[in-house]
């Protein structure tokens, strides 16, 4: 499978990826809520009256999060909407980047303005290219999540932390991150320690950065 994308973020969130984002939820037309890892394809028919299933949007996670008939049900909804409610965070976060990378870059560009002369410019050398300065400044927004979203994480946590995740599971870095982004950074760092680094050697990296810095931030991030 491809998870090539535009950005990653550290709670999973993968923008412009080839591969969905939507936790394998579907809404049968009778209601139900499913995973398509539950689905059973028998054959395919030009008609049928049988129900078919219907992608789920995002204004569908709170009934699927209550309606959830399993546990892995509840998981995926819940693990959905929780990076559902950090994108207005991402907005947030994407303009203060930008800001500061151009306050950067302009302030570099005033230090090493172009003295080529005319000849120079159309024969000569090329005028250095742009590097970011070492030690330039990295921030970011605050991060202050919602009643919601703590209610939600910490739920999430609670399921994950309970069916052994911690130890290696599937989700194990998500539930680092969970621990993170709700400020239990001694939880996150001994959930941390008995991950193999190899499993994501970027992410694992970054997050074990985050937990000694004391930051609950969603972070953006490449390989």
């Amino acid at each position: 499978m491809n998870f090539s994308a535009w950005e990653y973020w550290t709670d999973g969130w993968r923008e412009g990826s080839l591969m969905p984002n939507d936790e394998g939820l579907r809404r049968c037309t009778c209601g139900q809520f499913v995973l398509t890892r539950d689905l059973v394809s028998i054959e395919v028919l030009e008609e049928s009256d049988l129900p078919f299933m219907r992608d789920i949007f995002d204004d569908d996670l709170p009934a699927c999060i209550a309606n959830a008939t399993s546990q892995q049900i509840e998981i995926s909804a819940r693990l959905r909407y929780w990076k559902h409610l950090n994108h207005p965070y991402r907005v947030r976060y994407r303009k203060h980047r930008d800001a500061e990378e151009a306050e950067i870059r302009a302030k570099w560009e005033a230090e090493h303005p172009d003295r080529r002369n005319w000849f120079a410019k159309k024969f000569g050398r090329s005028h250095i290219e742009y590097q970011r300065p070492e030690n330039s400044p990295f921030t970011f927004p605050a991060f202050n999540p919602s009643q919601e979203q703590e209610l939600n994480m910490h739920r999430l946590i609670a399921i994950l932390a309970d069916r052994g995740e911690a130890q290696n599971g599937s989700f194990a870095l998500g539930l680092v991150e969970l621990y993170r982004e709700t400020g239990q950074f001694e939880e996150a760092k001994g959930v941390l320690r008995g991950i193999e680094a190899e499993s994501d050697e970027v992410l694992h990296r970054l997050l074990g950065k985050m937990i000694d810095s004391h930051t609950r931030t969603p972070i953006r991030y490449r390989y």
